[in-house]
């Protein structure tokens, strides 16, 4: 899974990124599964059109339904558990069964206060792939529309693949206050002190390995997909309130 950019300002997640496409296409019914109904993102969901019903991934019988594809975000940081991170139930109605899944990781990140910050990644000179949450649903919608070409592949996605220094500049450019890398290291980043330190060092060292993601693909799904330069000037106002 690349990186993801966003933003507070957006308030787009990669579920509702890709329900929102789907739905401005007109070519599907779109059912959002949410674990709790009542949150304000699903009122939003339904007044698009989106038919919202209580479901969870970690229990099999509220996800069964008819469905011809699905784009499924899962719970990684909820659970910090391997076994249910790969575990996938099968969405069965009567003899059939969705042609297709897609299943994406979160990954949540953020930027220190005050009038200078560090981006804090260990990644080094390794450039790190990443895209728009908010562009990810036209680039599923694409997949969605072609599922002979893309069914039985895994797709990764990629705006552009930069290094933490060159993400580092362009925040400093944009938001107007230094921004630095913090060059620190696999074996320094899992002894801090969160939850997730360890999980986050084991992505990264992922990421190091140069996974394949096609970024000219990506472009070609989404020819609107924006760099992470022309994300920062978007959203310039709320991310210097950070």
């Amino acid at each position: 899974m690349p990186d993801q950019y966003s933003s507070d300002s957006e308030r787009v997640e990669w579920g509702g990124s890709v329900a929102r496409a789907i739905l401005e296409s007109k070519k599907y019914e779109v059912r959002a599964l949410a674990r709790d109904v009542t949150q304000p993102n699903g009122q939003v969901l339904r007044d698009l059109g989106a038919d919202v019903v209580k479901g969870d991934l970690n229990d099999k019988a509220s996800v069964e339904a008819s469905l011809k594809g699905a784009f499924m975000v899962t719970n990684f940081w909820d659970h910090f558990s391997k076994e249910k991170e790969v575990r996938l139930w099968k969405g069965k109605s009567g003899n059939k069964e969705p042609k297709f899944a897609i299943i994406q990781a979160r990954d949540d990140g953020g930027l220190d206060q005050g009038d200078s910050s560090e981006d804090a990644l260990p990644m080094g000179d390794v450039p790190m792939d990443g895209i728009s949450v908010a562009d990810v649903g036209e680039v599923i919608c694409s997949i969605f529309n072609l599922p002979e070409k893309f069914v039985g592949k895994i797709v990764g996605l990629s705006a552009e693949a930069q290094t933490v220094q060159q993400h580092a500049d362009a925040l400093s450019k944009g938001l107007g206050k230094e921004v630095r890398d913090a060059e620190i290291t696999l074996e320094a980043y899992e002894k801090l002190e969160f939850s997730a330190a360890k999980e986050m060092a084991n992505m990264c060292h992922f990421y190091r390995m140069k996974p394949d993601c096609d970024s000219k693909l990506t472009h070609r799904l989404n020819p609107k997909v924006k760099s992470f330069s022309q994300l920062i000037s978007k959203n310039q106002s709320a991310l210097k309130g950070i």
